[in-house]
């Protein structure tokens, strides 16, 4: 019974959650038929790093007020950060007032000396459209 308990632990993906942090705009405050543009970032820890070779994505949707000018990012998009991270710009319109919120998948490989893992994170930004 130990055994198979210790089997199931030692098949379990390696938490890596600590080894990193994604950042995203605060509130976006932006006016009706205006371009604005939202940020995704995500920041390792100092003996962590995003994988610049494997395949990283972030899939969004917006509100009825937002109109995305890409609904999926990929590598090509992804700038390298000097922290060995990747951030995103993520560019729309606002067409029409009123609150709507931004919100993306975000996928990625997160490594360190040891391992890498792939990282799925969901998340969303508020827009006030004025």
């Amino acid at each position: 019974m130990l055994a198979l308990i210790a089997a199931g632990l030692l098949a379990a993906s390696p938490d890596v959650a600590g080894t990193y942090r994604i950042e995203t705009s605060k509130v976006l405050k932006v006016k009706k038929g205006d371009m604005g543009h939202a940020r995704v970032e995500v920041v390792p820890r100092s003996d962590a790093h995003v994988s610049p070779d494997a395949p990283i994505s972030l899939a969004l949707t917006t509100g009825p007020a937002l109109k995305l000018e890409k609904e999926k990012l990929g590598r090509p998009e992804a700038k390298e950060t000097k922290e060995k991270g990747v951030a995103f710009d993520v560019p729309f319109t606002a067409s029409a007032a009123g609150k709507d919120e931004l919100k993306g998948t975000l996928s990625f490989f997160i490594c360190t000396e040891k391992l890498c893992e792939k990282q799925k994170r969901e998340i969303a930004m508020a827009v006030e459209v004025q």
